[in-house]
């Protein structure tokens, strides 16, 4: 997947745009925006996607396992399988081209080693991060620009695990070009959700897995100070046609 590169003043205005949107609660100011910006930056993920699936812990960067799994899927090169995933057991296969290359498996008992605090709450969410990322780790190293982890083996050691809060990033789901193009016309007008409790472009960023097309679309329309209908319906025929749903 190629990210595109931005220059320092690209960075700050990005950085600035995304503090004064109030779609992150995690972000308070610019310079927070910024880092995360760079952070990504310099794993090889775009500056939407930074923002919403990178959280910086103790000076290093961590990364949403939905992000990273995607990641993984977007490489070209690599694919991976949950063959077993229960509150007891994840196991992933993970694939380059045809070939399986390896499996990645995290189990109940091994998080209980650990010393892991909340399995009751979310063991299904846990075992698939820490599957996934030591999946990444041992078979897929070259999809990130550098070494990545979890939220929930921050505490780790690099080379152990020890006791460590879980910090659950929530599922997303998917939606077809043609729900996101309606949903881009919403962001435009700015309308709410029916039920009142976000609008739809926080909904996007924050409960939504979107595609690289369709971050790169939703972008435009966030940063735009003004957009006609024509302009949309430009940016809207660049999406690439998706597998999630009918278009």
């Amino acid at each position: 997947m190629q990210i595109q590169k931005h220059n320092a003043t690209e960075v700050m205005a990005l950085g600035k745009a995304f503090a004064e949107s109030g779609m992150f609660p995690d972000i308070k100011s610019a310079a927070q925006a910024i880092v995360k910006i760079q952070a990504g930056a310099e794993l090889g993920i775009g500056p939407f996607q930074s923002m919403s699936g990178i959280h910086i812990i103790s000076g290093k960067p961590t990364i949403g396992a939905g992000v990273m799994a995607s990641m993984v899927k977007a490489s070209g090169k690599y694919n991976y399988k949950v063959t077993e995933q229960t509150e007891k057991i994840c196991s992933i296969d993970f694939f380059e081209g045809k070939d399986m290359i390896g499996t990645s498996t995290f189990t109940i008992d091994d998080a209980k080693k650990a010393g892991t605090k909340n399995l009751d709450k979310f063991p299904r969410n846990m075992l698939f991060a820490r599957a996934m990322s030591n999946g990444v780790k041992w078979y897929t190293p070259d999809v990130f620009a550098g070494p990545v982890y979890v939220p929930e083996e921050m505490d780790a050691p690099i080379t152990q695990d020890v006791p460590h809060e879980v910090i659950v990033t929530p599922s997303r789901t998917t939606v077809s070009d043609k729900v996101f193009k309606d949903a881009l016309k919403k962001v435009k007008e700015g309308s709410m959700l029916k039920d009142g409790s976000k609008s739809v472009a926080a909904w996007l960023v924050e409960d939504v897995e979107l595609t690289e097309s369709q971050v790169a679309a939703l972008t435009q329309v966030l940063n735009a100070e003004a957009i006609s209908d024509d302009d949309l319906q430009k940016i809207s025929n660049q999406i690439n046609p998706t597998n999630n749903g009918t278009n």
